[in-house]
């Protein structure tokens, strides 16, 4: 049965650029694939926000939380359903599992659909806040934005600047990158450091960055040299390891958190 609306989750910053420009904007459509780079609004026939990569880490701002704001859209037939979707446009069955899986949405990846085009404020049916369930007028909205002036005073951390860069499916792996080492170093300070999110205790402890194919890892000659058995599998220099994104999952976070433990442990036995 075809849903009558769809929804869009967004955040209060991504509706306040939405209710400026008059339309829910394209963005990144993830497929990772040669010469298919157009933008693409997502959107969802489920109405819960739950475990469709919009993981909100906690350390960022409430501004930045994507799971809060539902957006409902008229359904309209130039919608796709991205499951085969994106089989046309030739995912990579490997990489289309890491995505879903990343993004916790194994019962609901099948709800997702896109949009290639823009799509105006004047097909939306509803704004809701999804944590009070308040509905937000639309006209009254616009009325209340502030100047754009404001708008770019919110304060927000470099490596928060960093993930948000990034394609969706690829923040929340930054995320739980992030999280990861922040639980093997929760003493440690977050910064950037060579343009990479770093840990630093009186000098940097590890980075880490995103790079297309891959995620680095960067945590120096010593961890390197001592986690070189555990390594094998993967491409590694002097002072990094590459984990393939295709093949990203809980073993490599438990990795990465091990080798953060050890540099934590190595700083402080100096």
């Amino acid at each position: 049965m075809t849903s009558e609306v769809l929804y869009h989750f967004t955040s209060p910053l991504g509706l306040a650029a939405i209710l400026r420009s008059g339309y829910i904007t394209l963005t990144d459509n993830n497929l990772n694939v040669r010469g298919e780079n157009s933008g693409i609004v997502w959107l969802t026939s489920a109405p819960d926000p739950k475990n469709h990569g919009l993981k909100f880490d906690g350390a960022m701002p409430a501004e930045l939380d994507k799971t809060s704001i539902r957006i409902s859209v008229a359904n309209s037939p130039a919608f796709q359903n991205w499951d085969e979707w994106s089989d046309k446009k030739g995912i990579n069955t490997d990489y289309k599992t890491v995505l879903i899986e990343t993004a916790c949405a194994r019962e609901t990846y099948r709800t997702w659909y896109v949009s290639e085009c823009e799509i105006p404020l004047g097909d939306v049916v509803k704004i809701e806040n999804v944590s009070t369930g308040e509905t937000i007028d639309i006209e009254e909205a616009v009325k209340a934005l502030p100047p754009v002036s404001c708008m770019s005073e919110l304060k927000i951390a470099a490596i928060d600047k960093y993930i948000m860069s990034q394609p969706v499916n690829i923040q929340v792996l930054l995320l739980e990158v992030r999280q990861a080492i922040r639980g093997a170093l929760p003493d440690a300070t977050e910064k950037m450091s060579w343009q990479m999110p770093t840990f630093w205790r009186g000098h940097n402890l590890i980075h880490f960055a995103a790079q297309k194919n891959h995620l680095g890892i960067y945590p120096g000659a010593a961890a390197m040299e001592y986690f070189a058995p555990k390594l094998t599998d993967y491409k590694t220099s002097k002072g990094a390891v590459q984990f393939p994104y295709k093949s990203f999952g809980a073993e490599q976070l438990r990795l990465i958190a091990e080798i953060a433990a050890w540099c934590g442990n190595a700083d402080q036995a100096e």
